[in-house]
């Protein structure tokens, strides 16, 4: 890397020396910067990415009625398993509507039998029938409903798993989809990675699986090395990292890995279908910041003039920042003094 300073000097208006000879003129401050002259950009076939384990299929679950929660039977970090109760409300006035639901159900019942015989013997008309056959029907749907009803006063486990999160405890109301404990699966393990809008962009889910490629992943704390299958990724800005998010999956393993472990997944680029990873090593104090997240520019020095560009940062490492686009090799960069520089604004000097 080749290091220069330059200078910049406002030019001051002269004043007619015939008109004012004794004319004080301000002294001209000189604005002194450095540049640095990119390299030739940095091309691999293989890539780490910082990584973080989820925990899998996590689900919230809630009631699907309103009422004060009778019990909740379940801890944070639980093994649970299918249809175990994890949570009840109180079920009095329910029951007390699955009662009056079956003795109305009854009582149609019998007189819809009573008034099939009755028609039988033509002493009452088909209309009549009809109401008690109606109304049959009416009190057997109440009582399926009064059943159902019932039924979701218990919150069960829709799969084996491990509770994540309680929300809610004895005694408190709740209202339907309210959350009120949280599972997720411990059988396997998912992997999220953050990635730039360059990497995702060359992403193909179609050929996730060609030629059985697993890229392989590294966790903390468990030594070994494993391997990963792509699940999923998402086509929208993550709104708090500004950055898109790929998700991977293995099973899980001994010792478990929990949710929240680091890790590193080693990706080759060729074999996983994407892009070799291309990019240019820029000194972090060449980058300026913008107002909007993600937002980055350097400042460029062509033809002695200082020219501010946009650039993409792919990722930050211990020498500066990999930029992925916005430069080219050879450019000459301005390294200090970027707040005091302005569009266009003239650069004089030679190399130091």
């Amino acid at each position: 890397m080749k290091l220069f300073k330059y200078s910049a000097v406002a030019l001051a208006a002269m004043s007619l020396m015939a008109c004012k000879p004794q004319a004080e003129h301000r002294p001209v401050v000189d604005i002194k910067v450095e540049t640095f002259v990119v390299a030739p950009a940095i091309e691999k076939q293989s890539r780490t990415f910082n990584a973080q384990t989820v925990a899998a299929e996590l689900t919230p679950l809630a009631f699907r009625l309103d009422g004060e929660i009778s019990s909740v039977s379940v801890q944070e970090g639980e093994r649970v398993i299918k249809g175990q109760t994890l949570a009840t409300l109180d079920d009095s006035r329910l029951k007390q509507s699955l009662a009056d639901a079956e003795a109305r159900y009854r009582l149609a019942s019998k007189q819809l039998k009573r008034g099939k015989e009755l028609r039988g013997n033509n002493m009452i008309s088909a209309a009549e029938l009809d109401e008690l056959s109606a109304n049959y029907k009416l009190t057997t749907a109440n009582l399926e409903s009064a059943k159902a009803r019932l039924k979701y006063t218990r919150l069960k486990a829709p799969f084996d798993g491990v509770i994540s999160a309680v929300d809610k405890k004895k005694f408190e109301n709740v209202t339907p989809g309210e959350t009120v404990v949280s599972i997720y699966q411990d059988d396997k393990v998912y992997v999220k990675i953050e990635v730039s809008d360059s990497v995702l962009a060359t992403l193909n889910p179609q050929n996730r699986s060609q030629d059985g490629y697993q890229p392989d992943v590294e966790f903390s704390g468990h030594g070994g090395d494993f391997q990963l299958s792509y699940l999923e990724h998402t086509s929208e800005l993550s709104p708090e990292t500004q950055t898109y998010e790929i998700w991977m999956a293995m099973p899980q393993v001994k010792p478990r890995v929990l949710p929240g472990t680091s890790a590193r997944v080693l990706v080759d680029m060729a074999e996983a279908g994407l892009a070799t990873y291309r990019g240019f090593q820029v000194p972090m104090q060449a980058i300026e910041s913008g107002r909007e997240p993600q937002e980055f520019y350097v400042w460029k020095l062509e033809n002695n003039l200082a020219k501010r560009y946009p650039v993409a940062v792919d990722q930050i490492n211990s020498r500066g920042a990999i930029v992925v686009s916005g430069i080219e090799a050879g450019d000459i960069i301005i390294t200090t003094n970027q707040r005091r520089l302005k569009q266009d604004m003239e650069l004089t000097g030679a190399a130091k």
